[in-house]
């Protein structure tokens, strides 16, 4: 990847490999809920792992002409693991709003 002419094609699988990582980010930066926060952050970490890990594997460990192919995938793949969280935390998010719109109507 690092030597593909132009830089910018390198710059093509971004959004496939990190696309997942900036969403759980983005969801926990909009979630006021300490709950969703911690789901998303673990969401992340858990994330974060498995980039790595196939990461190493594909250009370090098993490197190959076709090694930067799995960035393409590594979002993808991931998907099983991230919808599920990315679910609970907007449940959560969601039965807190209301939650607290109710507080806010009986204080009235």
């Amino acid at each position: 990847m690092s030597k593909s002419e132009p830089v910018l094609g390198a710059l093509f699988f971004i959004p496939f490999a990190f696309g997942p990582l900036f969403l759980s980010l983005f969801l926990a930066f909009i979630s006021p809920s300490s709950w969703c926060q911690i789901i998303l952050t673990i969401g992340s970490i858990l994330y974060a792992g498995w980039f790595f890990t196939v990461f190493l594997d594909a250009f370090y460990w098993h490197p190959d002409a076709q090694s930067p192919i799995a960035l393409l995938f590594i979002g993808i793949y991931s998907l099983p693991v991230m919808i599920p969280i990315w679910i609970v935390s907007l449940v959560i998010r969601h039965r807190n709003k209301i939650i607290s719109e109710q507080d806010a109507s009986s204080n009235h």
